[in-house]
Formats: structure tokens, C-alpha cells, sequence
């Protein structure tokens, strides 16, 4: 059984449950109590198919998958300016790449690492303090090239206390 992507796939996957329903009803078709089961996933789909989180547009997903290639080598640098892991430096070969939990955007990274064989996890989340930033081919961490791939970075927030 494969679950809708799309808000396309679950319209037509309720169209289709709700036809289904009405069969049963009209037959009087309870066996194991099915009618009622399909009727409470009417229900989750209908939410999912309403909620306006869920359908709003994930730019930097979307950009990273136009303009990263899969299977060459890159280089990729990730930089939250708060929290544990501040920055990652990663040279490797981007395996597959994941969409992000919604209604967040960002995302997954399956890289096989320089050296290694097995591919590694690593997740980009849009926060108002993170960077990502992606190069064609294997880079120095100290010797940065101009123009990289893609490139995306929110400000860090302004932190009072640390200016004084």
C-alpha cells in the first residue's frame, strides 16, 4: 500500500475511498467492521488534503534538487550558528536526496563521505540560524572557491548580550 504525496494523489485516493464507502453502505457491507475502518481513513485523508501547512511550497528543497547533482563529487558545508554541530564540513558524493518532514523545508543528504564506502545521513533544516552551502568537486576548507553550486543562509539573529 503506498501513501499519497501529492495533494493530486489524495484527491483521487479519496474520490476512490469515497465510492468505495458508499458501496458498502448501499450493500450493507460491515464484514469485520471494514466500513468503519475505510470511513475513519476518509477522515485522516480529508484532513491531510485541507491542511494548509502541509501544501505550502518548499523553495530550498526544490533548489537543491534542480541545481545539486547526484552521484559526482561535492563538497558541502553546513553551519548552524547555535546549538551543538555548529559547522560540518563534508566532502563526499550525494547518494539521494530527502525531503523534509513538512511543514518544514530543508533537507535529507545520503553521502557517501571521501573514503568511505557507506553512505551517511545528514539533514539541513531552514532555521534563522543555519547556512548550506554546495561545490563542485572535492575543496579545501580553506581555499573556498566563488561561486558554488547552490548556496542558501538565513541571518543569525542579533544577539544583545554578546555585544556589550
Amino acid at each position: 500500500m503506498t501513501f499519497p504525496t501529492t495533494r493530486d494523489e489524495y484527491r483521487q485516493r479519496l474520490m476512490h475511498d469515497i465510492f468505495r464507502l458508499v458501496q458498502m453502505i448501499e450493500a450493507d457491507d460491515n464484514f469485520y467492521c471494514g466500513a468503519e475502518a475505510l470511513a475513519r481513513g476518509v477522515h485522516f485523508d480529508v484532513r491531510e488534503y485541507f491542511h494548509a501547512q502541509r501544501w505550502q511550497p518548499i523553495p530550498v528543497y526544490e533548489g537543491i534538487q534542480a541545481h545539486v547533482p547526484l552521484n559526482e563529487p561535492l563538497t558541502l558545508l553546513m553551519v548552524h550558528y547555535a546549538g551543538e554541530g555548529g559547522r560540518r564540513f563534508i566532502q563526499g558524493k550525494i547518494v539521494n536526496i530527502q525531503s523534509p518532514p513538512r511543514p518544514g523545508d530543508g533537507a535529507g543528504f545520503e553521502i557517501v563521505p571521501k573514503g568511505c564506502r557507506l553512505p551517511r545521513r545528514f539533514h539541513y533544516r531552514v532555521s534563522e540560524e543555519a547556512a548550506l552551502t554546495v561545490w563542485r568537486g572535492f575543496v579545501s576548507e580553506s581555499l573556498m572557491p566563488g561561486t558554488p553550486l547552490y548556496h542558501h543562509e538565513t541571518l543569525p539573529p542579533i544577539r544583545y548580550d554578546a555585544a556589550q
